[in-house]
């Protein structure tokens, strides 16, 4: 019997830690992945358009909803690096009209 209650200690113990863990690696997650999201360029999200909001949409509900954190991980962060997405030709800025002009 003493072994059977030694068994349930530790893995009390195991499973404590492991949540203790857990909730002091979350707020470092979400800070880490709302980062991301306000620095990422629209055109980087995945099946990003000219008229999407992707960025301000995952921003806001991470910051609203904390938890949205793990599938913006999935989904966005884990799926397409930063910066190795080409820039495609809706995305580029339009030339400006007064340096094209001549005097």
């Amino acid at each position: 019997m003493e072994l059977f209650g030694m068994l349930i200690g530790v893995s009390a113990a195991t499973l404590t830690l492991a949540v203790v863990l857990v909730s002091l690696a979350a707020p470092f997650l979400w800070l880490w992945m709302v980062i991301d999201a306000a620095l990422r360029e629209e055109w980087e999200y995945p099946e990003a358009t000219a008229a999407s909001n992707n960025r301000l949409l995952w921003v806001l509900l991470m910051i609203f909803v904390q938890i949205a954190a793990i599938p913006y991980y999935f989904v966005v962060f884990a799926k397409v690096r930063r910066g190795s997405v080409p820039r495609p030709s809706w995305a580029c800025a339009p030339t400006d009209t007064a340096m094209a002009q001549p005097a």
